[in-house]
């Protein structure tokens, strides 16, 4: 094995560079070696040869080492992996990574090792104002009716505020989702002051287009108008005007992947058929039958992304994108990963036609490096939520660590810089019933909410026991005060590290006082106003009011110290750094400060008694 000073790597301006901009990789190999001959580069994509080969030019040289070098420009985005091939005195080496110290080592040819990598991607840039900003998530229909508010009657099941929304069959033995409570436009834009309580600088609402038989408005009846029951647009226009003049931006979720089957352009479709200037806007089999989302649900008709006139429809220039855009500050897609990347392309550039707006994809795996701003901007981050939650429920710190690893290793700064951290959404149960021992056992190398995935006690050959599973969720809803204690004290620990991993943090609405709920309906409550934990506000208010002092914008990131119960980090930029760390063990923990830490004055801290992290406590140090 050789020694560290025997070979040095360096990469200009680092292992990510965007596209066409210039890349330079920098060796220095010891004099000692011998003679260098043939040194070439040789880079190539995961599981392919090598597709780039470049020879090594010698630079300066002096006593002990001989500099080499290679520039290389990258003309699309992709990640490359990259080693070196020379002969030394005449024999075959190659120049790979050490496993062991993770050091540059020179061995034979055939000798297998890891490769370095470097990531090209599109050059882009995102609003400055989404930037460091905390954000809160809200299903319009659950989260306030304005006051004075009287509900449409269109033969909608309109409930009471706080019931619990029906989980079970309708009389068709059809699971539904017409569960109505009337929260509306004017009911958030009465909370401003809520928000600003909680140091929110971004709020994100589900669709508020029309649906006729679906709460959530996923499934639209007519995307170019806005529910009644949500409001009308000058109702978003006032709700956008007041969030700006406090600070605060506005983001909707919109469905573009598919429609509601009553929806006017598809019922035409379906009723004429080839006589139908929409045929062409959904897609069919040969039989005449129309594909719907996820092969399950009937009533979500999917369009067909390549017909131009559909596209016109979303994105031309008096599309949906475009009426909308005019009353919000960016755009969340939902089931970006089923758009294609040309049809994302086309979103992101009408929304960026007369303003610079924020596009977030839903996105449930990782995102692929030529979307990342060319479609999308950044995504909802659901692997942090998975590390977290493994971190701080089952002491899985390895499983957090490979999370931001891969994350920071493959997206570019702005990506990193605006991706939503959520520690629960409406597609996956609350982070309070995840963090209490209700939640049922899941696998290590499933994600932590996938409590409906096979195998299971509700799976049988080729079924999935739906309302047995409903049952459970609906038996196992309410939390004894004693495991609620428990899931809100690991949640304190979870919050720490969201809002000061890279990124935004993004709150679900109600999380904050206390909801707790498994899977949809029941992540979907109404919010409990009158009836809220407040404590735990008073908690995220706090930890809110600290986050915004710091930037962590263009932050580097170093691990200091993680193990079953501690996990600590730094990040450093050019205005300020921040140490974090926590415990989410049962006992207590000596807090180890790096050296630049130890005369800070500024911090936050949670169950911390003088040097002593005692269990589920925190420490944020602001330098």
């Amino acid at each position: 094995m050789m020694q560290k000073k025997t070979c040095t790597i360096r990469m200009i301006p680092g292992n990510k560079v965007k596209v066409w901009e210039t890349f330079k990789v920098e060796v220095e190999l010891a004099n000692w070696l011998g003679e260098i001959t043939d040194f070439k580069v040789l880079l190539n994509r995961y599981g392919e040869a090598p597709s780039i080969i470049e020879l090594m030019k010698k630079e300066e040289k002096n006593e002990e080492y001989q500099k080499y070098s290679a520039e290389l420009q990258f003309d699309s985005p992709v990640k490359y992996f990259f080693f070196f091939s020379l002969k030394i005195n005449g024999e075959d080496k190659a120049i790979k990574i050490n496993r062991g110290n993770g050091e540059p080592i020179i061995l034979n040819p055939w000798e297998e090792s890891p490769y370095w990598s470097v990531v090209a991607y599109n050059n882009f840039s995102v609003p400055d104002w989404a930037k460091d900003k905390i954000a809160y998530q809200i299903f319009v229909d659950r989260f306030k009716q304005g006051d004075g508010t009287t509900l449409n009657q269109r033969g909608r099941n309109y409930r009471i505020w706080g019931e619990m929304p029906n989980w079970g069959k309708n009389e068709k033995g059809e699971y539904h989702n017409n569960d109505f409570f009337g929260g509306n436009l004017k009911g958030i834009e009465e909370k401003m002051d809520y928000f600003k309580e909680l140091s929110v600088g971004i709020l994100y609402l589900s669709p508020i287009n029309e649906s006729l038989y679906r709460y959530d408005r996923y499934a639209a009846s007519n995307h170019m108008s806005i529910d009644p029951d949500a409001g009308a647009f000058e109702d978003l226009k006032s709700l956008h005007e007041t969030a700006n003049q406090n600070g605060i931006h506005l983001i909707l979720d919109v469905a573009f992947n598919h429609c509601g089957s009553d929806n006017e352009i598809f019922q035409d479709a379906l009723h004429n058929g080839q006589n139908s200037r929409y045929r062409d806007w959904f897609i069919w089999d040969e039989y005449g039958n129309y594909r719907y989302w996820y092969g399950i649900f009937r009533d979500m008709p999917i369009f067909n992304q390549n017909n131009p006139e559909f596209q016109e429809y979303i994105y031309g220039e008096h599309g949906v994108v475009a009426t909308l855009g005019q009353y919000v500050d960016g755009f969340r897609l939902d089931v970006a990963e089923e758009l294609q990347p040309f049809f994302l392309e086309g979103i992101r550039n009408r929304a960026n036609h007369d303003k610079k707006s924020l596009i977030i994809g839903e996105c449930w795996q990782y995102v692929p490096i030529k979307i990342l701003g060319k479609g999308l901007d950044c995504p909802t981050n659901y692997p942090f939520t998975d590390g977290i939650l493994k971190f701080v429920t089952k002491g899985n710190s390895e499983a957090l660590k490979g999370e931001i690893s891969y994350i920071l290793d493959n997206y570019p700064q702005e990506t990193i810089d605006t991706m939503f951290n959520s520690l629960d959404t409406h597609d996956i149960p609350r982070a309070i019933t995840m963090l209490s021992s209700a939640m049922p056992y899941v696998r290590d190398d499933y994600r932590h909410w996938e409590i409906d995935r096979a195998p299971t006690i509700w799976h049988g050959y080729n079924y999935f026991a739906t309302d047995e599973f409903r049952r459970f969720e609906f038996e196992h809803d309410k939390l004894e005060q004693d495991d609620y204690d428990l899931a809100i004290k690991r949640l304190k620990v979870a919050v720490i590290l969201q809002y000061f991993l890279p990124g935004n943090p993004c709150i679900f609405y109600g999380t904050e006082v206390g909801l707790h709920g498994f899977k949809d309906p029941f992540n979907r409550k109404c919010y409990p106003w009158g009836d809220e934990d407040k404590k735990l506000l008073k908690f995220y208010q706090e930890i809110g009011k600290f986050r915004s002092n710091y930037t962590g914008k263009e932050s580097s990131f170093e691990i200091f110290e993680a193990n079953q119960n501690v996990f600590s980090f730094v990040r450093r930029n050019k205005t300020n750094s921040v140490f974090v760390m926590v415990n989410r063990g049962e006992s207590n923990y000596h807090i180890n400060l790096p050296e630049e830490f130890k005369e800070e004055k500024t911090h936050f801290s949670l169950n911390v008694d003088h040097d002593y992290l005692l269990p589920y406590g925190g420490i944020i140090i602001l330098k």
